[in-house]
C-alpha cells in the first residue's frame, strides 16, 4: 500500500513537473523577442567585463587551467571567460587549448598524489580516514564514478583518483572523455552568454542538466560504492 501511495505521489509530482516546463517553454516562445533582446544587452555588459582579457594568449588559459586545480582552485570559471574570446578565436581553437591544460592537469596531478601518497595517507590516517585501494578490477567503475557523480572538484577527483593506486591507463582512458564533454558543454554555453546566442545558452545548458542528471541518478544507484558501502568495494586497513 506503501509502494502505491508513492508510486502516485511520484507520478503526480512528474505531470505537474511536466506542466511547469511546457508553460515556462510557452511563455518563452511568446517572449523569445523580448528575451534575445535582453540576452544581448546581458552579453555586451559581460563582454565589457572581460575586456581587460583582450590580448591575452590563449596560452595562458591553458597553463591556469594546468596550474589552478593543483592548488585547491576552482577551474570551471577560467572555461567561462576562455569562451569570451571568440569570435577573436574559433570555438575549437578555445576548447583545444582548455581540453590541452585540462589534460596536463589530470596527468601531472595523477603523478603528485601518487608520489607524495604514501605521506597523505599517513596525515589522513591520524585523522582517521582510511584511504582504499581499489581492485584493478574496480578501476574503471571507480574513475567513471568519481568523474561523474557531482559534488567533488577537479582537484578532489585527481588527487583521490591517485591516492587510490588506480592503474594510470584507466585513470586516462576514463577520466579525459567525461572531462571533454562536460568542457564543451562549457566552453559552448559561454559563447552563448557573451554572444548572446540563445540557442546556444539553450543547448550548452540542457547538456550540462543532462549530465548534472545522470550524475544524480548515479550517485544514487551506486554512491555507495565511492563510500565502500555494502556490495561495493571497501577500504583496506
Amino acid at each position: 500500500m506503501l509502494d502505491y501511495v508513492r508510486k502516485r505521489k511520484l507520478k503526480f509530482a512528474l505531470f505537474f513537473a511536466a506542466c511547469a516546463v511546457a508553460l515556462v517553454l510557452w511563455g518563452a516562445f511568446l517572449a523569445r523577442e523580448d528575451i534575445s533582446e535582453a540576452i544581448v544587452g546581458a552579453s555586451g555588459y559581460f563582454r565589457k567585463c572581460v575586456g581587460m582579457l583582450e590580448g591575452v594568449p590563449l596560452a595562458y588559459y591553458a597553463l591556469a587551467i594546468f596550474l589552478l586545480p593543483i592548488f585547491f582552485l576552482p577551474v570551471s570559471p577560467v572555461f567561462f571567460l576562455a569562451s569570451a574570446r571568440m569570435p577573436e578565436y574559433s570555438y575549437p581553437e578555445v576548447l583545444a587549448v582548455c581540453w590541452l591544460g585540462v589534460a596536463a592537469n589530470i596527468i601531472a596531478s595523477y603523478f603528485i598524489s601518487r608520489k607524495f601518497g604514501m605521506i597523505i595517507r599517513r596525515i589522513f590516517a591520524r585523522k582517521g580516514i582510511n584511504i582504499p585501494d581499489f581492485p584493478p578490477s574496480a578501476h574503471y567503475e571507480f574513475v567513471f564514478l568519481m568523474r561523474m557523480i557531482p559534488g567533488n572538484p577537479l582537484t578532489v577527483q585527481n588527487y583521490a583518483l591517485g591516492l587510490a593506486n588506480v592503474s594510470f591507463a584507466k585513470y586516462v582512458l576514463v577520466s579525459l572523455p567525461i572531462q571533454f564533454v562536460q568542457i564543451a558543454a562549457y566552453v559552448y554555453f559561454g559563447e552563448g552568454v557573451f554572444e548572446g546566442g540563445l540557442s546556444k545558452i539553450f543547448l550548452g545548458s540542457g547538456i550540462l542538466f543532462t549530465l548534472a542528471a545522470i550524475a544524480r541518478m548515479l550517485e544514487k544507484r551506486y554512491g555507495y560504492k565511492l563510500k565502500g558501502g555494502k556490495n561495493g568495494v571497501s577500504g583496506q586497513e
